[in-house]
């Protein structure tokens, strides 16, 4: 049988078999075609797919067969994924179907990255105090530690997966792209199981992700005051202090420091957080210094430095406290007064000053340390090229010289390969010390938007600094938000800000 393929317009087919649909007729005789039953078999550009569209036989003429269609197939190059049931059972239900999907392809899968599967709390313990009714926060029920016992499992790795190729309906395979593979991150005090899979403490302690990997420090916790009982404590983990640190004693610790008592007169380092239950009574002596966050009850005649956030329960008074993000003061009073604040971001507390006037500096939107780094790198870069100038210069004319007597002197050709030499390390030098300004200028950008909230007042005698903009208070100022304009500071009120 030979088979044409005839291109119809369906819309003006439909429109004429309605017109003539009072009396029986044939589709041949009417149309004056020749035709047995009519398909077609369309195949996807992705060659994942092939569809059958495919006509009722006409009465009288043979139809389509299996054989026919399969014949097709493979003129078309498809040979994988063919449906031979969906297609008798088109052929043998004599309908129109059209894009009838008859062969598919299989897409490739990509394979499953690894995995790194925490058996601790990876971020930390969540240590926000709560708020109490009274406006208090509770700040004793809050732990930084994180304990594990020896032997207990802290990491795992879920092995990637290879993928799995695909294939197109004409045959070919399509590649697939294997899973990536992730390193298991251990640190010390923790070792591997036979398979390199699972990371296990090898000893009790706090466990900690630093640098990327996991470690377990061991916790010192001293079960009375630091004084001279104990002498002063410094230790590679973390430590706790079940009483208070005393006049003239210290605490220094490569991880957390948590305080059940105050600091009076002592000092406290911490490479992590620094949590004070009571207060820092500071006597005009007492330093804590944290490379993380510092959270207390109240500071007073105390020098407070963060890398992070500063968070006090009470009020700040008379002291300098530095932070290289937030300075949150809350509770009832939420009173700053008195010394200099300093916040990376930003400073939030209640009251600010006092009605006596009392001079009392807040800096927010730049660090202080930022300050100083970038000032630094601009004056070295400076000398760099001045350096460089001078050294261009003498090549030069050593350059010059060889041109009118030839061959230079081997003390001056010494010279000049040492100039060389100079050259291209002030060249490195010059762009390393460039591109330390860049990224210095991008952190810069970034703090400037610092801003100041006051829920209460600002009182007389409150000096602001914001970024670049410095303001002196000679009026009270009642719930306002403080932010950088240009040179000059906007004052707005309190309930006009959102989402702060």
């Amino acid at each position: 049988m030979t088979l044409r393929k005839v291109q119809i317009n369906y819309q003006t087919l439909e429109q004429w078999i309605a017109a003539n649909s009072l009396e029986p007729f044939k589709l041949t005789d009417s149309l004056n075609l020749d035709l047995g039953e009519i398909f077609d078999v369309e195949v996807d550009e992705h060659l994942l797919n092939a569809y059958l569209t495919i006509f009722p036989a006409i009465e009288g003429q043979q139809k389509t067969n299996l054989s026919d269609i399969k014949g097709m197939l493979i003129s078309r190059g498809v040979t994988y994924g063919v449906d031979e049931v969906k297609i008798m059972i088109a052929i043998a239900e004599n309908k129109l179907v059209r894009r009838l999907p008859i062969a598919k392809g299989r897409e490739p899968m990509a394979g499953n990255n690894a995995e790194i599967k925490y058996y601790f709390h990876e971020k930390g313990l969540k240590i926000k105090p709560k708020e109490l009714e009274n406006g208090k926060v509770d700040f004793y029920n809050i732990s930084l530690i994180q304990i594990v016992q020896k032997g207990q499992l802290l990491v795992e790795k879920i092995p990637a997966t290879k993928g799995t190729p695909g294939i197109t309906i004409t045959g070919r395979e399509i590649p697939a792209l294997n899973g990536k593979d992730a390193i298991l991150p251990i640190g010390k005090n923790l070792v591997l199981s036979e398979d390199c899979l699972k990371g296990y403490a090898s000893c009790e302690g706090h466990v900690v992700i630093a640098d990327r990997r996991i470690s377990v420090l061991p916790v010192f916790e001293v079960n009375s005051d630091v004084d001279f009982s104990t002498g002063n404590i410094d230790f590679v983990g973390n430590v706790v202090i079940k009483g208070n640190i005393k006049d003239g004693f210290s605490v220094k610790a490569k991880g957390d420091v948590e305080i059940y008592g105050s600091v009076e007169g002592g000092h406290v380092f911490a490479s992590g957080n620094i949590f004070i239950k009571k207060g820092v009574r500071g006597l005009k002596k007492s330093q804590v210094e944290a490379s993380g966050s510092v959270y207390c009850n109240f500071v007073e005649y105390a020098h407070i430095s963060a890398g992070e956030d500063v968070i006090v329960n009470e009020a700040v008074m008379h002291s300098i406290v530095n932070s290289g993000s937030t300075i949150q003061v809350g509770g009832r009073k939420g009173l700053v007064v008195g010394g200099i604040c300093r916040a990376g971001k930003a400073l939030i507390c209640k009251n600010m000053g006092s009605n006596l006037a009392t001079f009392t500096t807040i800096e927010v939107g730049l660090k202080p340390e930022l300050r100083l780094e970038y000032k630094d790198v601009c004056g070295q870069l400076v000398h760099s090229k001045g350096n460089y100038e001078k050294t261009v210069k003498g090549i030069k004319l050593l350059g010059d010289l060889k041109e009118k007597i030839g061959n230079l002197p081997a003390d001056k050709n010494t010279l000049l390969t040492k100039l060389l030499l100079t050259k291209s390390q002030l060249e490195k030098q010059e762009e390393d010390l460039s591109l330390i300004k860049q990224k210095l200028e991008e952190q810069i950008k970034e703090l400037e938007d610092g801003y100041i909230k006051v829920s209460g007042v600002i009182n007389c005698g409150v000096n602001v600094v914001i970024g670049r903009a410095n303001k002196h208070f000679t009026t009270e100022q009642y719930k306002v938000m403080l932010r950088q304009k240009g040179v000059d500071i906007s004052i707005s009120p309190l309930d006009d800000e959102k989402g702060e």
